[in-house]
């Protein structure tokens, strides 16, 4: 039976990817649905506007945007903000300062979590549902430096527009990456917000997967290198091996 109507249609594309959670092709959209490739582009075209669906800038297949990754089943990656909850709190309790947590989707990345410490002077340049293109802030940063350098040089031209509007570029993030590699973290000092910064490290699986950024922010004044170095960075890094332990037991467990 011939579908018809634009949330039909709209279904019948979310169902197809769903089945698939590492991604699908225009052309491959369009064998499953039966829809013409005009069709399924007008329809993929205004789920990615909703966020219901991202497209990798890299290989171009398109797949489940954060919003529905829910609806796919396709792990406990899903539940990242829920599961990074418990130490992002300790996180919060230890520095005094603000915790951010965030993901990547498509060229973006997007916090998911935020949480506050006890310092009377906090750092709020995120909201849970803030979006920023990846390089841009510590935990966007992070994700972006554990980027391949081939997606690196896809979401600078993605996002070539929207970096300039923060002061920066493909060959400034290159520059930073190459600090991330030697530090092991990622710093933003005054990028986004002028007398705060943020230092971030990465979730990485044991498959090499990228999943989520930890980052902490903080004035200025808080963020001297010897504090960054002796006791953000070894806590930022003790959390983020706890959750990709707990992570890559849950998808072995899943596997058995």
């Amino acid at each position: 039976m011939e579908i018809t109507g634009s949330i039909p249609r709209a279904a019948s594309i979310l169902d197809v990817l769903a089945e698939t959670p590492d991604g699908l092709s225009l052309a491959e959209i369009v064998i499953r649905t039966g829809f013409s490739k005009t069709t399924a582009f007008r329809v993929l075209a205004a789920l990615q506007q909703a966020r219901f669906v991202v497209q990798d800038p890299v290989g171009r297949d398109y797949r489940l945007g954060r919003k529905l990754v829910d609806m796919a089943h396709v792990s406990a990656r899903a539940d990242i903000a829920a599961l990074a909850g418990p130490g992002c709190a300790r996180l919060a309790e230890l520095s005094e300062d603000t915790v951010f947590l965030s993901v990547p989707e498509g060229a973006l990345a997007i916090c998911v979590l935020r949480k506050t410490g006890a310092f009377p002077v906090r750092t709020l340049t995120l909201d849970q549902g803030d979006a920023r293109p990846l390089g841009v802030g510590a935990g966007s940063l992070a994700l972006f430096c554990a980027m391949s350098a081939e997606k690196r040089r896809a979401i600078c031209r993605v996002n070539r527009g929207w970096l300039k509007e923060y002061g920066t570029n493909m060959d400034e993030l290159m520059r930073q990456c190459a600090s991330y590699k030697a530090k092991g973290y990622a710093m933003n000092r005054g990028q986004v917000v002028e007398g705060t910064s943020a230092v971030s490290v990465p979730v990485t699986l044991q498959d090499g997967e990228l999943i989520a950024a930890i980052a902490i922010g903080a004035i200025d004044a808080r963020m001297t290198d010897e504090r960054i170095t002796n006791i953000l960075v070894p806590a930022l890094k003790r959390e983020v091996a706890l959750i990709a332990a707990t992570m890559d037991d849950r998808e072995e467990r899943g596997a058995s």
